[in-house]
């Protein structure tokens, strides 16, 4: 559970950071970060991961880069004697469209390398260490076509041969609960696995698993679907799952970690979808009517309060008019099929087990398991868009967004109120057309086990409340972190880098910010 918060740290992000130049605290047990720059002689394009591809102590910090040729590099960056450095440095072929690394719900034994992956539209490919010890002093002088190893043809949704960019995907996971780094990727027709072995080699399946489709007047959009992992049969395997239209489509995993070609369907008594109602089309096709608009969409199949059965957790949307809308996240907790059921998978009822419910139009809803008990808890941020609202946050360029934090009784309910609020501020240009994003972020910064609130309090400041047990997670006092603050919050992430049980915090800065600090890459160490 502890490596889901972690990895959840990493992906979570709705929130922005930092250049520390002090810290200024309101406890005598003051969180306190050594930091580390590094200028880089390129634009950082994409978000910094965390992950450990190179054979040498602590974790590689690993992003991406263009020149002024509008060449694109992969560059990692980690310590060497104390001291932030580039490790490695090759050139991104103009073909490739995605990349993602292996990160493991649970850490690994031994600590291994994580595998990192590019894809084509055609192959996929995965990076080549240039060094083959632990002895990690000054970057090699390589070939950057060394770097990348032909792992296996694909075929994919994406046809082109120079894609405008190269983007962080999401298709590496460990699939089949076996501990080693799967792939997945889908096409027009399928879904295709690549099953990683104990020999390091592949074992490839597809399955019926279609992407989605939006049609257009131009012809249709495709997309690949959401695909949750949990396990729906009580055999504890993982199974696909993808959200279908008033049913769940689960490719049920076998006994020899490979999955069912064929879908079996898991009935749900509500009308669930697994498309946001944005995307829907009516059958004139135009955009759903919001002056009467009922529409559940599902975000997450998992195990919430730690009983092993899977759980679903839907958004509830609520419109009679573009300024009148509301979202309730409605929790189904699973149960075992009673006796008279032909069933073996998990049941839920017609009615929720419990609502999340705040005021304003919530969205954004993320669990987290903040005091280490194995329950997770909620955390979803809440504004109002009334005409008043909308008149204000125009004339200011901000609006003020509620934080709400639900924890789970001892009878797996969620409270009618939440147990605790905090407040940040969403800001926005009308002269860009562009909007940041607040800090909203949990970290084990002091590694005491309990997690940590991170909110942003202005452009110039970000708040720590420090994580606590009982009913309020947090402390009611916080301490303040003097900082420039980034404007896109997924340029902030956190990590246990150096392995000391504490999370680190790791940033740069993107487009809104200004052109000097696009270069930069900072690292806090937990002290």
């Amino acid at each position: 559970m502890k490596g889901m918060r972690q990895h959840w740290r990493n992906k979570l992000t709705i929130g922005c950071w930092l250049a520390l130049t002090g810290i200024m605290a309101t406890s005598a047990q003051a969180m306190t970060f050594d930091e580390h720059v590094i200028t880089t002689e390129m634009t950082l394009t994409q978000g910094v991961i965390s992950a450990n591809v190179l054979p040498h102590p602590g974790n590689e910090l690993i992003t991406v880069g263009v020149d002024d040729k509008q060449q694109r590099w992969l560059l990692i960056y980690g310590f060497v004697d104390n001291k932030l450095s580039r490790l490695d440095k090759a050139l991104i072929d103009r073909s490739f469209i995605q990349y993602d690394v292996f990160e493991p719900d649970d850490p690994l034994p031994n600590n291994p390398l994580q595998n990192l992956f590019f894809t084509s539209k055609d192959m996929l490919y995965q990076y080549v260490t240039p060094y083959r010890d632990a002895a990690v002093t000054t970057p090699p002088v390589k070939n950057e076509h060394q770097h990348w190893l032909e792992v296996a043809p694909i075929s994919s949704l994406v046809m082109t041969e120079k894609p405008d960019y190269i983007a962080k995907g999401d298709f590496v996971r460990d699939i089949n609960g076996d501990g080693l780094g799967d792939v997945i990727i889908s096409d027009f027709n399928q879904t295709h696995l690549l099953l990683a072995q104990a020999d390091g080699s592949w074992h490839q399946q597809s399955i019926g698993l279609l992407p989605i489709v939006e049609v257009t007047q131009s012809g249709a959009e495709y997309s690949r679907s959401e695909i949750f992992y949990s396990d729906m049969n009580f055999d504890q395997r993982l199974d696909l799952i993808k959200v279908g239209e008033g049913m769940l489509e689960v490719y049920y995993q076998k006994e020899d970690g490979t999955f069912a070609d064929v879908a079996g369907f898991v009935s749900v008594s509500q009308p669930i979808s697994g498309v946001n109602w944005w995307n829907k089309r009516d059958a004139y096709g135009k955009p759903l009517d919001q002056s009467d608009l009922l529409y559940r969409k599902v975000e997450h199949i998992k195990d919430i309060n730690g009983d092993g059965f899977t759980d679903l957790v839907v958004r509830y949307t609520k419109s009679s008019g573009v300024f009148d809308r509301s979202n309730d996240y409605e929790v189904y907790l699973g149960t075992q099929p009673n006796s008279e059921s032909l069933s073996n998978t998990v049941q839920f009822s017609r009615n929720p087990s419990s609502l999340i419910r705040a005021e304003g139009t919530l969205t954004g809803l993320k669990f987290a398991d903040l005091d280490n008990d194995n329950i997770e808890e909620v955390i979803v941020s809440g504004f109002d868009i009334g005409v008043t609202q909308v008149i204000g946050a125009l004339l200011s360029g901000s609006i003020d967004q509620d934080v709400y934090i639900f924890k789970m009784d001892t009878n797996s309910q969620f409270p009618s109120e939440a147990n605790e609020s905090k407040q940040v501020q969403l800001n926005f240009s009308l002269t860009s057309g562009q909007s940041g994003q607040p800090v909203v972020m949990v970290a084990d910064i002091n590694g005491d086990g309990l997690d940590e609130l991170l909110l942003s309090d202005s452009d110039a400041a970000i708040k720590i409340y420090t994580g606590q047990k009982g009913a309020v997670p947090f402390s009611r006092k916080s301490q303040s972190l003097n900082v420039d603050v980034p404007t896109e919050g997924s340029m902030l992430s956190v990590a246990d880098i150096n392995g000391d049980g504490k999370d680190d915090l790791y940033l740069q800065y993107g487009p809104q910010d200004d052109d000097k600090l696009q270069q930069q890459l900072r690292v806090l160490i937990a002290k």
